[in-house]
């Protein structure tokens, strides 16, 4: 009987149980998928009529797993450094949570993955909403335990109503920071930024930039804060002038185009095609997505993950260690991105879902009490040139005192270098 009873206990726990691994989550803008997840509403056309183009977001992920899923998108609104507010009138209740997902089955012979997932937010059904402007996060949970997190994920939020002009212009820096030219060459963002009548100009007092798509690194002015790389002019009483004249323009991304199946074939592990990397750090090259990526769009059996060794060649012997950055990790050098050395070698092999990625090398410092790698150096081995293309995403803030007050994004434009 004993034995009986732990034949069935097992038999039980292995048809009721099913590990989920949840597998590259992205987020980006509905126009186009190498564009970041900003979401613009009350912006105009030309014409005047408006425009709408803006107005979704595309969630998408893949799940490996033995039964469908049962999950849930819980989404939170949060502060402009993303922590999410923990006030009532901020939650959005009965708004923000995304339930019955609906899942596609993978493509016959593929591996890696049982189920893939894809939805645009807000939804047609209107189970999602997002009336606040500014930042926003979401968490995939288990349906029944909203405490089991299979992933997460970013994006902003605009309402367009504060009028906001931006001009990008080059600037060398003064008082030589050094010796190298190239390194005193840096983008000048300059944002005029006018309060309307029915607003109070005091509270108007922060612009944020995020050069491509690292929103995980801005660059800030803020009234309270200034430097003389940093700093505000008053227009008018409603209009001020915010500069930010310190940002380095950097070097075209690395791209790495991994959909031609016969270069890069399923279930081997993968090398650059062209050769290994080298430093980039007095030379410009290429054109990318600006930070972005592509995915292979063939619903077939090379719609599959792959292991690609990033290796770059480099005879120097660094101080710090070398991070890889990229799309596929949100531009952020994690302990798991560092580069082994051996001999004149850095290299590193990250699994990918096949595609076209946009990335770099960095050099920093991994702290392990702050889980964070510092004195972070993205010139050392990619360099930086004025004739980098860039795009540039510039938001307005008003620090809003309703509902207890919360960073409000009243104005967003994108410019572009070329």
């Amino acid at each position: 009987m004993a034995l009986f009873l732990l034949i069935l206990t097992f038999a039980l726990n292995f048809y009721t149980s099913n590990e989920i691994i949840l597998k590259d989550l992205r987020v980006y803008s509905a126009r186009n998928e190498t564009l970041p997840p900003i979401i613009v509403y009350r912006d105009l056309d030309i014409d005047g009529t408006e425009n709408t183009s803006n107005d979704h977001i595309v969630i998408e992920f893949d799940i490996n797993t033995r039964l469908k899923p049962n999950l849930q998108i819980i989404f939170k609104f949060c502060d402009k450094d993303w922590k999410p507010y923990d006030n009532i009138f901020l939650l959005n209740s009965g708004k923000d949570r995304f339930y019955n997902l609906q899942f596609r089955s993978a493509p016959n012979g593929v591996r890696n993955y049982t189920y893939t997932f894809k939805q645009k937010f807000p939804d047609e059904r209107g189970q999602i909403t997002f009336p606040f402007s500014g930042k926003w996060s979401f968490v995939i949970a288990d349906f029944e335990d909203e405490t089991k997190i299979y992933g997460s994920g970013r994006f902003i939020v605009v309402h367009q109503e504060f009028p906001m002009r931006v001009k990008y212009s080059r600037h060398v820096i003064e008082d030589s920071l050094s010796d190298i030219m190239q390194w005193n060459r840096r983008d000048k963002i300059t944002a005029e930024v006018t309060t309307p009548n029915s607003f109070d100009a005091f509270f108007q007092k922060e612009v944020e930039i995020v050069q491509n798509q690292k929103f995980n690194f801005p660059f800030r002015i803020n009234v309270e804060k200034l430097t003389k790389n940093s700093y505000y002019e008053f227009i008018t009483h409603e209009t001020k002038r915010f500069i930010r004249r310190d940002i380095f323009p950097g070097n075209e991304y690395r791209q790495l185009d991994l959909t031609e199946t016969k270069k890069y074939p399923n279930d081997v592990l993968l090398k650059n095609f062209e050769g290994v990397d080298v430093s980039r750090k007095f030379q410009f090259t290429g054109r990318d997505f600006n930070g972005g990526s592509k995915r292979y769009r063939m619903d077939d059996i090379y719609n599959e993950y792959l292991d690609f060794n990033f290796v770059l060649s480099s005879p120097q012997i660094f101080s710090k260690d070398v991070f890889l950055v990229g799309s596929f990790n949100d531009w952020i050098p994690y302990i798991d991105y560092r580069m082994e050395r051996n001999s004149n070698y850095y290299s590193k092999v990250v699994t990918l879902k096949r595609g076209t990625y946009d990335y770099q090398y960095v050099l920093g410092l991994w702290n392990d009490s702050t889980k964070k790698v510092e004195q972070l150096d993205r010139l050392e081995l990619e360099g930086s040139d004025w004739g980098t293309n860039n795009v540039y995403y510039v938001f307005a803030y008003y620090q809003d005192l309703l509902y207890g007050g919360y960073d409000r994004i009243v104005a967003f434009r994108e410019i572009y270098t070329r």
